[in-house]
């Protein structure tokens, strides 16, 4: 053994076998409609998890990840940018 602790994932079925994973977000989960309600921090989880699931997907499957998945991801990340590159104050 490594003396790395390895925490498996909880038991139960979640999308596309990725268990009950709180870190993740699956196509099938809920999505905001409009990501400029959201404040800084509550989009850069969200888009951590879309990350976690993305991740997963190109691991687990050969076709690449869900379209669902990627569009989330490229909304959020030009949500993000426009967040860097909007003036002070705004």
């Amino acid at each position: 053994m490594s003396g790395v602790d390895v925490v498996p994932f909880p038991s139960g079925t979640g999308a596309e076998g990725h268990g009950d994973c709180d870190t993740c977000l699956s196509p099938d989960d809920d999505f905001p409609a409009e990501l400029s309600a959201l404040s800084l921090v509550e989009l850069q989880v969200l888009h951590s998890r879309v990350v976690c699931q993305l991740e997963h997907e190109y691991l687990v499957n050969p076709d690449g990840p869900h379209p669902v998945t990627q569009d989330r991801h490229e909304e959020l990340a030009a949500a993000l940018e426009a967040r860097r590159d909007a003036p002070p104050g705004t």
